[in-house]
């Protein structure tokens, strides 16, 4: 895939060179209270090389760079939903994780507008589907904020406990079609 570049980021496809910097940004993730939110990331050195391999070999996740010097911050994803009946709907989801160093600048409100934006001016998408945990409120407020409407709230799972007890939470379920992101970038400011 073709670099997505912004005012001050550039996505582009993942290398196995990021692996270093993505174990950095995985651990800080998985070392935060919103991790238990979320499907868990392994932090082994040699483990995330093979995910930073597997995101290489693929267009689903980009690594998020700093446009001035290259420097890897984070990642976002873009993944076509597997509907289990047939549907002429194109639908993706996506998500993100930046490195704890460059939160409250920006970037991820600008590499998540920049990669809604390809999904639905390249990938044809007819919407673009997210979630998170009702209490990761920078995370809800920033899908609030690039244009991601609140659909849907209820009970998740995605890890267990010390004791083996599902870690249950309530999630919210986010949305944006096509025609409220075209709706949304003709809105003044």
């Amino acid at each position: 895939m073709r670099p997505i570049e912004t005012k001050r980021l550039t996505l582009r496809n993942f290398t196995i060179e990021d692996g270093p910097a993505l174990l950095k940004t995985l651990a800080q993730y998985q070392a935060s209270a919103y991790a238990k939110y979320d499907h868990p990331w392994p932090t082994d050195p040699e483990k995330i090389m093979g995910v930073a391999k597997w995101f290489a070999e693929g267009d689903a996740y980009l690594a998020v760079c700093l446009k001035e010097n290259n420097v890897f911050i984070g990642f976002v994803c873009l993944n076509p939903v597997k509907q289990s009946a047939p549907c002429e709907l194109k639908i993706y989801d996506t998500g993100y994780v930046f490195d704890f160093d460059f939160h409250g600048k920006g970037y991820a409100t600008e590499a998540c507008k920049a990669v809604i934006a390809y999904a639905f001016g390249s990938l044809g998408a007819d919407s673009v589907i997210t979630g998170t945990a009702d209490r990761n409120l920078p995370s809800c407020k920033l899908l609030g904020k690039i244009g991601m409407r609140l659909v849907s709230k209820g009970t998740v799972s995605f890890q267990m406990d010390e004791n083996g007890k599902p870690i249950e939470f309530i999630g919210r379920s986010y949305a944006v079609t096509r025609e409220q992101w075209i709706a949304s970038a003709k809105a003044p400011n």
